[in-house]
């Protein structure tokens, strides 16, 4: 019989050291077009956080140590390697040189030295296969407003690198088409993100003098400010896909033909799902190519998760679910052969990992083998894993979108009439979505009795561009509002208690807890605060010094510059908020733990540093508790790291929510 104790108080075998031994997150996949090997980049917490390729079927680790198979560019990173013919190209984060590796030989840089440049999504030339073309992201001049991004090329036989396009202020995915006869690529200008306003240009290719020439730039899609084009891949030497929310406002797939100039719609009609997300990484693919192009394997967001459809591309069609497909997200999509793909997928309640798939046409009877699971056996930990409930809530006709984990130990049942207490995750982006897949992290405190409810606040992605565009001059109104209304409500269907709730996030959802308890209505509806990697207390601070990937984003959530609406910019940042400016009566009073790496470049720790000064100052008695952690960045990834947050976090809410 279960033990009755508090919710809050259970014991659980999931543990700080569950988090980082039970799960390894596959940062890509890699695929040699020419050999068909699979590889894959993990992250190795317990390894000083490195980023390791590994060959997929032998589990063996292709790169020594310490080579760190990550990307910086955009500070995000993504797309850090690409294999051709048993050489596999990678950015090496220790000293940002491109490095050719074969298996079972040293690495050998093939850029010139020059910590200063960064490099990421590479495309190599199928007949002149020493020359790469990649993102170049300069720091010569080391500031947001003077970094430069190119598309260049690199020549590995040489070691050098020239610029090939250049005058946006962003780039992405370079792709050859199969003869090398021409190139496509994505760039997209501030104020813009790439989800918002993204361009596809192609242009043909010469190969002069050991070098490529680019001529007859032509514009494919997208329009600034407006639509986004992305993802473009090449069906044959004259036909690319892309997908684009042009139409309806989701992302859907489109082809453009090069002979005739004209671009159709791959669907019958369009559809109201995402059929890719927004490029917070590089390298995101969310299909491959399959047969000799006739047809792919998409990925699209319905419901807060991903389905699985195959799609005829010669003619406009209508897409085909895969009905068993039991994943509840994959990112990666590569193919492998004429009929199979691979992928790294994610579950709900179990581990996923690097899969193949097999699917041929015209039944498209899948056929699935994991090639590497994200963790070995949980069974034991199966009568304590709380699978998510996604929920439509529904105000008055407006939708707000969550996921609610009940708390969930086999051994413990709460005391009769009490309610659980809940922890209110905000997502960062704020243009992201929290995904409904195992996270071990959530595992550790539903397992002790508390309830975990993620946002998909309005702004957030996987719902179509209006959804993403009612955030567009409310950040710091409809975030808290919209978590808020999802506590309140669940408080009323008797799932949680309303009375003991905490709100948390990191990066932009760091920013939107800060607010919670300062500038909020209500600025004491939370009895406890944590903000990890995210402590953004000062608006204008944020928009001079944050990276230069998000350096105009917020223009848009905050409906102006910081020059055009000044006042908008302090009436929406914690810093100036800790003390009521009409009032002076002080507005912080909930507990509030701050985590913060030393090494953030996108919220630098100066901002928490500010706050923290901030609150001593003005309000000396109010219950705060930091810390900050050396060689961490904009999230976390050394093991250490992961389980001092961890378990500070837990101590904080025993403390103050209980």
């Amino acid at each position: 019989m279960p033990i009755e104790a508090p919710y809050g108080k259970w014991v659980s075998p999931i543990t700080s050291d569950t988090a980082i031994q039970s799960n390894i997150v596959f940062d890509d996949v890699i695929v040699d077009p020419v050999t068909s090997i699979i590889y894959h980049i993990e992250e190795r917490p317990d390894d000083g956080g490195r980023c390791v390729i590994v060959h997929t079927v032998t589990n063996k680790d292709i790169i020594p140590s310490p080579c760190n198979a990550r990307s910086a560019v955009q500070e995000y990173g993504g797309a850090a390697a690409i294999a051709y013919n048993g050489v596999i190209y990678f950015s090496n984060y220790v000293d940002n040189r491109v490095y050719a590796v074969e298996e079972g030989n040293e690495p050998v840089p093939v850029t010139p030295e020059n910590s200063k440049w960064r490099y990421a999504n590479f495309a190599i030339h199928p007949k002149q296969t020493n020359l790469l073309v990649s993102i170049l992201e300069d720091h010569t001049v080391d500031t947001p407003q003077t970094i430069i991004n190119t598309l260049c090329l690199i020549d590995t036989h040489a070691a050098t690198k020239t610029n090939l396009v250049e005058g946006a202020d962003f780039y992405a995915t370079p792709v050859f088409n199969l003869s090398g006869t021409k190139i496509a690529w994505q760039e997209w200008y501030q104020p813009d993100m790439p989800f918002e306003g993204a361009l596809i240009y192609i242009a043909d290719v010469s190969v002069v003098n050991d070098g490529i020439e680019l001529s007859n730039k032509t514009y494919v899609a997208g329009e600034k400010l407006n639509i986004s084009a992305t993802y473009p891949a090449w069906i044959s030497d004259t036909k690319l896909i892309y997908t684009s929310d042009e139409s309806n406002g989701f992302q859907n797939p489109f082809i453009y033909s090069t002979e005739t100039g004209v671009a159709t719609a791959a669907l019958t009609e369009p559809v109201e799902q995402d059929f890719a997300e927004p490029a917070w990484h590089l390298g995101l693919y969310p299909y491959a190519l399959q047969g000799d192009g006739s047809y792919g394997a998409f990925t699209a967001f319905k419901g807060g998760r991903n389905i699985l459809y195959m799609l005829d591309l010669t003619k406009p069609s209508d897409p085909v679910p895969i009905f068993d497909f039991p994943y509840t997200v994959a990112q990666h999509l590569r193919p492998t052969g004429p009929d199979t793909f691979v992928f790294t997928a994610s579950m709900a309640a179990t581990p996923g990992g690097v899969l193949l798939c097999a699917l041929s046409a015209p039944s498209f009877a899948p056929t699935y083998k994991v090639l590497k699971p994200s963790a070995g056996s949980v069974a034991s930990y199966d009568p304590y894993i709380s699978p998510p409930s996604p929920m439509q809530l529904d105000r008055g006709g407006e939708p707000l979108y969550v996921v609610f984990y009940a708390p969930k130990n086999i051994d413990y049942t709460g005391p009769p009439g009490e309610k659980p207490p809940c922890i209110v995750h905000v997502h960062g982006g704020p243009t992201s979505m929290e995904p409904q897949v195992l996270n071990w992290q959530k595992m550790y405190f539903t397992s002790r009795g508390y309830a975990w409810l993620d946002v998909n606040y309005g702004g957030s992605s996987g719902y179509g561009r209006a959804y993403i565009e009612r955030l567009a001059g409310k950040w710091g109104i409809m975030d808290i509002q919209d978590c808020q209304d999802a506590v309140s409500i669940l408080a009323s269907q008797d799932l949680v208690d309303g009375g003991r709730t905490a709100v948390r996030g990191g990066s932009a959802g760091g920013y939107t807890t800060l607010s919670s308890i300062t500038l909020a209505p209500n600025p004491r509806f939370y009895k406890a605060a944590t903000s990890a990697y995210g402590g953004i207390s000062d608006l204008v601070l944020l928009a001079q010094s944050t990276e230069k990937f998000e350096l105009q984003y917020m223009y848009k959530l905050l409906g102006g510059s910081p020059d055009e609406v000044p006042q908008t910019y302090q009436d929406r940042s914690a810093f100036y908020n800790v003390v009521n400016p009409k009032t002076s009566e002080v507005n912080i009073s909930v507990p509030l733990l701050m985590l913060q790496g030393n090494d953030d470049s996108v919220v630098p720790p100066d901002q928490a540093h500010a706050f923290l000064q901030k609150i001593a100052d003005y309000a000396p008695n109010e219950k705060v508790s930091s810390h900050f952690y050396d060689d961490e960045g904009h999230g976390w990834h050394l093991a250490s790291t992961i389980k001092d947050v961890l378990e500070r976090e837990h101590a904080w809410y025993d403390e103050n929510l209980l």
